[in-house]
């Protein structure tokens, strides 16, 4: 562990200084202890909770470099320092949990720094930011291609609020990756802003002990799903030191969970799998991921467009209207205004109506004045297709009126035309398309196939896809008929699942049966296991118009009664029919409710 207190005067216009280094000091973050926070997510010991609260990497050893309490004011010193003196420490991770207000620039210092790094064969990861939903809100440093960029999931694995967004279909503007964001558990540095921060708001007396109260405190943001990362690629250099940056990031974001409810500009690739990437980091024939080769068969694209831009002027107690209409397939809106400069005073309001009069959203934050002006947001994912009257309102003022530009921005989904999907329902047709934005079903060309049985691996694809199960791939072929590791890494995947093995009538050693159909008792205890509602099988029966109940075995019952309940299968008319292959649309429907089950 060593920490360094850097400055310098690359502020001021007086050519390139050298940073000026503080080395050996015991603690360079006693005023924010977000630093001390941050180390302690990637290499903490653990040892005052017994083990608990240890880091992703304990063994890894940090080098603390301190570019400014409270501000960034030398944060190019840190680049510079680990440039100059990175060797000596034998520096191969860089963990960047800050951001800026900025736009993004391939030529901003910090990102040619990161860069110059990266070419040096440092792993450079950055936090996505905070700044929620919405196009555009992406820390413009994790935007480079050359670094990790990390965004944050809360403790039920949905997308924190707060975690930054990048832009629809733009090739830099995305996360790479999530990891767990909100009520992070880490060192605690005492008599500082995070530690403090834990305190106020009750978050360190739902989590901690008194015992571990001293040592520990709780703290969300991508700033501490960032080092979660950080702390996976020590353990993947650990296992092997010869992976150049851009394989680890092929690794990490392969290996990944995917998150099908959300877009890859929100979450990348999916949620950290840290076993996985160091698996594949120690044992480089057993890659995941490869159902990732194909994602879309041109069957979807998106189109980000401004649909509307306005100009008004507002007087304090007054309100602005404008209408704009949302078009049909917006899959997410965003409203924006922007005002004022340096000594602005006004304050503005902004809020969405639909046509009926509801209140569709609301954004009044306090803008204070700035050299940045000020501005309010409101994003919606998946509107309807409906004419909304936006209104401005000046809430407080000097008595000036007030100039204001505003943006309406929509992103709407295109389906390629699928020429067998007509007949069916309005449901059925709305399940499929919605499977086939969020890529957890392809299409057969221009056809979709509704009636297709599915074959035994493609159910094991479907349910990798959706994010069911964590990806895995064991040392040796588990099935002595799935050899290739494209049909591996999803069949052992579902096998090892840490609830139980999904398929019940196999085991390992002996025949997977592949190209097998799916079966709708395989595919109802399948579908029960990954919802994680095993707990529900003893207290669920089976429907009393079942006319074939007894053809499932008894240990079975409870898990059809279950899918039926949950809307996962239906019966065929009044019976179950177990032994019937699983069709397509039918597959579709249960993913689309797997995906969106709270």
């Amino acid at each position: 562990m060593q920490n360094v207190l850097l400055s310098d005067l690359q502020s001021l216009p007086l050519g390139f200084q050298h940073p000026l280094p503080i080395e050996n000091l015991i603690n360079t973050d006693s005023a924010n202890g977000h630093g001390t926070f941050v180390a302690g997510v990637i290499a903490a010991s653990g040892v005052s909770s017994g083990g608990k609260y240890s880091g992703v990497a304990p063994g890894a050893n940090i080098l603390g470099l301190s570019a400014g309490s409270l501000n960034l004011t030398h944060i190019l010193a840190g680049f510079d320092y680990v440039l100059e003196r990175g060797d000596d420490y034998n520096v191969r991770v860089i963990n960047c949990s800050f951001s800026a207000a900025t736009m993004f620039d391939l030529n901003d210092p910090v990102n040619v720094a990161s860069k110059m790094l990266t070419e040096r064969n440092v792993n450079v990861v950055f936090s996505a930011g905070n700044s929620g939903a919405g196009n555009g809100t992406l820390n413009p440093y994790s935007a480079a291609p050359w670094v990790v960029s990390v965004g944050a999931t809360d403790e039920k694995g949905k997308l924190a609020d707060f975690s930054s967004r990048g832009v629809f279909g733009d090739a830099y503007q995305k996360a790479s990756i999530v990891a767990p964001g909100v009520n992070v558990v880490s060192l605690r540095s005492l008599v500082s802003q995070t530690g403090l921060l834990g305190i106020l708001t009750g978050a360190d007396t739902q989590r901690l002990s008194s015992a571990e109260l001293p040592f520990y405190t709780t703290a969300s943001g991508t700033s501490f799903s960032a080092p979660q990362v950080a702390g996976a690629i020590a353990l993947m250099l650990d296992a092997n030191p010869n992976l150049r940056p851009a394989e680890v990031k092929d690794i990490l974001q392969r290996s990944a969970t995917p998150l099908p409810k959300y877009f890859s500009h929100e979450t990348g690739a999916g949620m950290l799998n840290t076993y996985a990437a160091v698996s594949e980091a120690a044992f480089p024939n057993r890659k995941t991921g490869m159902f990732r080769t194909v994602l879309n068969r041109k069957s979807v694209g998106f189109r980000t467009s401004v649909i509307k831009n306005f100009s008004e002027t507002v007087s304090f107690g007054s309100t602005s209207q404008t209408q704009v209409t949302i078009p049909a397939n917006t899959i997410q809106s965003t409203v924006s205004i922007s005002w004022g400069g340096l000594t602005t005073p006004n304050d503005l309001g902004l809020k969405i109506l639909n046509s009926n009069g509801g209140t569709v959203g609301e954004s009044n934050y306090l803008n204070l004045p700035g050299l940045t002006g000020k501005r309010e947001k409101i994003t919606l994912k998946n509107p309807q297709s409906d004419t909304w009257r936006i209104n401005v309102k000046n809430s407080l003022s000097l008595g000036t009126p007030q100039n204001f530009v505003g943006t309406v921005e929509a992103t709407q989904v295109e389906y390629a035309e699928l020429n067998d999907i007509f007949s069916l329902s309005t449901n059925d047709r709305a399940a499929v398309y919605e499977s086939l934005r969020s890529f957890t079903m392809l299409s057969e060309g221009r056809s979709f196939r509704p009636q297709w049985q599915i074959s035994r691996s493609a159910f094991a694809e479907a349910l990798v896809r959706v994010g069911s199960v964590p990806q895995f791939v064991g040392m040796n072929p588990m099935f002595n008929d799935v050899r290739d590791l494209t049909t591996r890494s999803v069949v052992e995947s579902v096998q090892s699942n840490p609830t139980g093995k999904l398929f019940f009538d196999v085991s390992t050693g002996g025949n997977f049966r592949p190209h097998n159909v799916t079966t709708k008792l395989v595919s109802a205890v399948a579908f029960v296991k990954a919802a994680g509602l095993e707990s529900r099988i003893s207290t669920t029966t089976l429907p009393a118009n079942m006319t074939d109940a007894l053809t499932i075995p008894i240990e079975w019952r409870g898990y059809v009664a279950v899918a039926l309940q949950q809307g996962f299968l239906t019966l065929d008319q009044n019976q179950f029919n177990p032994n019937r292959g699983l069709t397509k649309i039918e597959l579709t429907k249960a993913l689309v409710k797997l995906k969106n089950l709270e």
